[in-house]
């Protein structure tokens, strides 16, 4: 027996190595096509927070009745997404007038995290001005608020491309 043999089985191996690792550079690929697809979906209810049409905790400590809607806002200082998402939900505050945003940050305001059963971030909370919990749930883009809100407010989800930087 001469080396050919194993020459050959080298080059297959090497040759099986190569279409191996395009393979998984091609589904990579397909992973960042379905994270994009999949990111515009709504808020997504995690499993915490208060439940719908029921009274919001801590309604002496929010006067909900300034507006027409309360959007508390769940943040966290460690959260890179928070950072991104408050200034843009300030923004559309001011868009929506009869929108009251209140932030609240995990690291001063852990009981009222504790009340609302908050445990994730960033989570938001809509409530009506009667006090009664409209929506909820964990949101990573300002799209997904929008659709939120459209949920109640009636009315379509309109982007604002100009603060999606």
């Amino acid at each position: 027996m001469d080396g050919t043999i194993w020459i050959v089985s080298y080059v297959l191996l090497w040759v099986a190595v190569v279409v191996l690792g395009l393979t998984v550079i091609a589904l990579l690929r397909q992973i960042g096509v379905l994270h994009t697809r999949v990111a515009p979906m709504g808020v997504h209810f995690a499993g915490e927070g208060p439940d719908r049409d029921t009274l919001a905790p801590d309604t002496e400590a929010y006067d909900y009745t300034t507006s027409r809607y309360t959007l508390v806002a769940f943040t966290s200082p460690t959260c890179e997404l928070c950072a991104t998402l408050v200034p843009q939900l300030r923004h559309m505050a001011t868009t929506y007038g009869e929108l009251d945003l209140r932030t609240v940050s995990s690291e001063t305001h852990e009981p009222t995290f504790n009340a609302f059963h908050v445990r994730s971030t960033p989570y938001l909370v809509a409530v009506d001005s009667t006090g009664i919990v409209k929506s909820r749930g964990v949101a990573n883009t300002l799209d997904q608020v929008e659709e939120m809100l459209a949920e109640f407010l009636d009315e379509t989800p309109s982007p604002h491309s100009e603060i999606n930087e």
